[in-house]
């Protein structure tokens, strides 16, 4: 089923650019979900007001929040694996990024004219409803694949109109974990179709992975490149040690 844009489910509108205690909640609740009565993400977007600077450091507090949250839930806080600038107008098919098989994924879209659909899509729910785990789906039915995508139609939500000209965060359960797992929360797929390229115009994604501390091992980015990630005018990809 498609679910609108007005849903309170995956919707946080703002009207000051912070991140108070009760949004990182209303965030973790939506993306660090036990069921399928979340939707396993959430967009939260600010007043069009809200710097490129601003936007960014608005991701590290949000991240930080939800890293307090998800310890305190499952013991282990999350730290950054990845950070990047970029400025894409490519469609892309539905998908997992890749990272370890719990992660969460963090999109800070700076304002566009260029148009575009936001796509999400439940796989975990698909892949328990035919009696699959996560992963043994995504061998046997990767939307990355030409024809897998029909199974995700009734498990899509799509986001047409969703406010371009304002700066919004999208937080993606990027998990990949099978039920029976003690730290169990179900991934949904992402991607995006571009409405009309332009050329002329830029489209800025500023990207971060988290992972819990138990995974990141020594991929955990130091402070420094976090600060440089918040300050960089450059978007040229990702931002490394």
């Amino acid at each position: 089923m498609n679910t609108p844009l007005s849903s309170s489910r995956c919707w946080i509108d703002l009207e000051t650019a912070s991140i108070t205690p009760e949004v990182a909640r209303a965030v973790a609740d939506r993306v660090f979900r036990g069921d399928f009565h979340e939707p396993g993400f959430c967009v939260v977007a600010f007043p069009q007001s809200t710097g490129s600077v601003t936007l960014r450091g608005l991701m590290v507090a949000l991240k930080e929040a939800l890293s307090n949250l998800y310890e305190r839930r499952f013991g282990d806080p999350l730290e950054y694996v990845s950070m990047g600038r970029f400025d894409q107008q490519n469609t892309t098919r539905l998908h997992l990024d890749g990272a370890p098989v719990r992660s969460f994924l963090m999109l800070g879209y700076e304002p566009t004219t260029v148009p575009s659909e936001f796509q999400i899509a439940d796989y975990s729910r698909c892949a328990a409803d035919l009696g699959l785990t996560p992963q043994k789906f995504l061998a046997a039915h990767n939307p990355m694949m030409s024809g897998q995508a029909e199974l995700l139609e009734g498990h899509l939500t799509l986001l047409r109109d969703w406010q371009e000209l304002q700066p919004r965060v999208v937080v993606v359960n990027n998990c990949s974990t099978a039920p029976g797992d003690p730290c169990h929360t179900p991934g949904v797929l992402h991607g995006a179709r571009i409405l009309a390229p332009d050329s002329r115009a830029t489209r800025v994604i500023n990207s971060t992975m988290t992972v819990p501390r138990s995974l990141a091992a020594d991929t955990a980015l130091p402070p420094d490149v976090v600060k440089a990630f918040v300050h960089t005018e450059e978007i040229a990809g990702e931002i490394r040690r």
